[in-house]
């Protein structure tokens, strides 16, 4: 069997340099400490209200 030439990018035919790569796949690194800092959040609130305290009393 015959094995098919891989394709070239035009932007380095013959320039002799690499091709340019964009940028990184993946979360960015702000979405990821927000979403940590909400997870702790919502974890502090919920033990707060589990252990009996936080936000007064919500009988009348």
């Amino acid at each position: 069997m015959t094995e098919r030439p891989q394709p070239t990018d035009a932007r380095d035919e013959g320039s002799g340099r690499k091709p340019v790569r964009g940028p990184e796949p993946g979360t960015p690194r702000w979405v990821k400490a927000f979403m940590i800092a909400a997870v702790i959040l919502v974890l502090a609130f919920a033990a707060i209200h589990l252990a009996g305290g936080g936000m007064g009393s919500h009988t009348p």
